[in-house]
């Protein structure tokens, strides 16, 4: 089930590394450095799934999130972060259609996340 998956991080690497992992699973993969970037890419191409790093200059991941939810309230997104898991985590189980994931992760089970979300924001 591939589709078009939006990486927000501002680490290059994490996002340039992310980017190709999903393309090796046949993803189609747009990529954002901020969150205002992100939006401008989501109004150009409207992806299937945002995957958004949570701690960026400028602009949170949480804060995108929460414009994402106004602006296109079906995109499901994926948040993940290196730093304490508590709070965002809570901030996803009460998002709709918002998973939380704590770095470092294991790329097949992330993988599977992003299946998983994608096949569920499809059935909704």
């Amino acid at each position: 089930m591939a589709g078009t998956i939006l990486v927000v991080d501002d680490d290059d690497p994490v996002r340039v590394m992310l980017a190709r992992l999903l393309r090796t699973q046949g993803y189609t993969v747009l990529q954002a450095a901020h969150a205002s970037e992100a939006r401008a890419q989501i109004d150009l191409q409207k992806p299937d799934l945002v995957i958004s790093d949570i701690v960026m200059p400028g602009e949170s991941g949480i804060e995108l999130r929460r414009n994402i939810l106004e602006r296109w309230p079906g995109l499901p997104v994926i948040l993940i972060s290196g730093y304490s898991a508590e709070g965002p985590a809570e901030f996803a189980a009460r998002t709709p259609n918002t998973v939380f994931v704590q770095k470092p992760f294991a790329a097949d089970q992330f993988l599977a996340l992003v299946e998983a979300t994608l096949a569920s924001a499809a059935g909704n």
